[in-house]
């Protein structure tokens, strides 16, 4: 009988993959600001987040013969998100940087003009206090922003590897040990 792959390692492995996914899914976003039909594709992709992380942990349940823990699924699922999410992070990092410096600047100014042409008080007081973040140089840096970015898909990942932990489980393995992934 075969040793079991650990979480760690297999999480480690899918979340390289995932990671690419992750960093399709930003510069597709960031090139959908200029080529305004690009903007469906991310959000599409985001809602195939869920889909993706039951299918590798449901995967993982049956070559494992229904032998994996939750505790065990959950962890591979947060080791996806945590590597996935470095890899993300160093290709925005380098996006953000190198290939297109202005990005934040430029959208802090896109939504001040947003936020003034909506002529509510509400809006104008957004655009006024944008405005004002500019001026006094209180614009987010690429890492600080990078950093945000990777605790809240590591603190989310988190949260939806549990759910699909217990799903994953929810049913038995097929005795062929082969099954559709939704079925």
């Amino acid at each position: 009988m075969e040793t079991p792959i650990s979480p760690y390692r297999r999480g480690a492995d899918q979340g390289f993959f995932f990671g690419l996914y992750l960093s399709a899914m930003f510069i597709i976003s960031a090139v959908s600001v200029k080529v305004q039909f690009l903007g469906i594709i991310p959000l599409i992709m985001a809602i195939s987040v869920p889909f993706i992380i039951y299918r590798l942990l449901r995967r993982t349940y049956v070559e494992e013969y229904g032998t994996s823990t939750l505790s065990a699924l959950w962890m591979q699922g947060i080791m996806i998100f945590i590597c996935g999410s470095l890899i993300h992070a160093i290709v925005a990092v380098v996006y953000l940087k190198w290939i297109e410096p202005d990005f934040i600047i430029t959208q802090l100014r896109s939504a001040i003009q947003f936020y003034k042409d909506s002529g509510t008080e509400t809006g104008i007081q957004i655009s006024d206090m944008l405005a004002r973040m500019i001026r006094a140089g209180a614009v987010p840096s690429t890492t600080s922003i990078v950093i945000e970015t990777i605790w809240l898909a590591i603190f989310s990942g988190s949260m939806l590897s549990l759910l699909m932990s217990i799903l994953a489980r929810a049913r038995g393995v097929p005795s062929s040990g082969k099954e559709k992934w939704f079925r």
